[in-house]
């Protein structure tokens, strides 16, 4: 199931690419964590229509609690998005909370062989990295369809993101700041620190053995609570074996600098190249990179930052 050593190290060559985007093609929009506002997911439908995209938009339903629905309602629209055939990408509308309640009825095996690109962030965190680490299928950490769509419409991160989805492999994310300098390749994993953090302990945990992890984030306080979040996916095990890792920018998490001092406190030790500031996740800007395929980290010491390139398409040629 896309897992290649007795320590959890992803198995490139047991990766499964689902197949290409392309116009014409049917999208799903799903929403299986928070309840999810009418007309932003009219506004980012619409963009996606504009582009060319037949798209299918979450079911309506009551919402439960801080849900968009209860929790059997909820997953059973997500498989039905990969079940069905004529849909080529399952696209999250929003983040929130409410994804890992669901984990426990995703067979990894199923969703191997339903493979589809998978689009999302945030929460969505949980599906993507049990999609990639658990049934071995690359994904997509990219802008939400009631999220931050419609920005990147404008920004130019939805054309990065749909040209990752076509195959595109000659993409970079620039990296404003260099903690620990130095160049490593591998596929890369992660998203959402606190989410991947709620994970440790539980059969979905992912292992970032082998691989480059991303790690990025929104209103965490450095002193406290991303310390805690790193020494405890440190103390898990869960980054054992870790090439290299890739900061976001982590928007409302205090000033930079103590966040940067946080960061090489907790991991500056495992004299692995770690990058910061990148435009991923939960910044004002956000440009997609695709989960499971190979990339290649390059960091230099301080503002000469670097960059994060692609090696491989995250997807099968049409």
């Amino acid at each position: 199931m896309g897992q290649g050593s007795r320590k959890g190290e992803l198995a490139p060559e047991r990766m499964r690419k689902p197949p290409a985007l392309r116009e014409g093609d049917r999208i799903a929009v799903v929403a299986p964590s928070g309840g999810v506002d009418p007309s932003l997911l009219a506004a980012g439908i619409a963009v996606l229509e504009g582009r060319g995209f037949r798209v299918s938009p979450p079911a309506r339903r009551e919402p439960y609690r801080l849900f968009s629905g209860r929790d059997a309602e909820r997953r059973e629209e997500l498989l039905a998005a990969f079940a069905d055939p004529d849909v080529r990408a399952v696209w999250f509308a929003r983040g929130g909370y409410g994804m890992n309640r669901l984990l426990p009825g995703l067979e990894a095996e199923w969703l191997r062989e339903h493979a589809r690109i998978c689009i999302g962030f945030s929460d969505a965190t949980a599906f993507l990295q049990w999609l990639v680490h658990g049934a071995g299928v690359t994904a997509l950490h990219g802008p939400m369809v009631a999220h931050d769509l419609l920005r990147e419409e404008t920004a130019g991160g939805l054309e990065h993101l749909l040209a990752l989805a076509a195959g595109a492999s000659d993409w970079s994310v620039p990296i404003p700041c260099g903690l620990v300098p130095g160049a490593v390749e591998g596929p890369l994993l992660g998203g959402c620190l606190t989410v991947i953090a709620s994970l440790a302990g539980t059969p979905w945990a992912p292992r970032f053995a082998g691989t480059i992890a991303l790690l990025e984030d929104t209103h965490e306080r450095p002193q406290r609570k991303i310390d805690r979040m790193l020494i405890h996916l440190r103390q898990s095990g869960m980054l054992d074996g870790v090439r290299g890792i890739l900061f976001g920018a982590m928007p409302e998490c205090g000033p930079p600098d103590e966040i940067r001092a946080t960061i090489l406190d907790c991991l500056g030790d495992l004299e692995v190249p770690i990058g910061f500031g990148a435009p991923v996740g939960h910044g004002e800007a956000h440009l997609a990179v695709p989960l499971g395929a190979a990339v290649r980290l390059e960091v230099a010491a301080g503002e000469a930052g670097g960059d994060l390139r692609g090696l491989e398409p995250a997807v099968e040629a049409a």
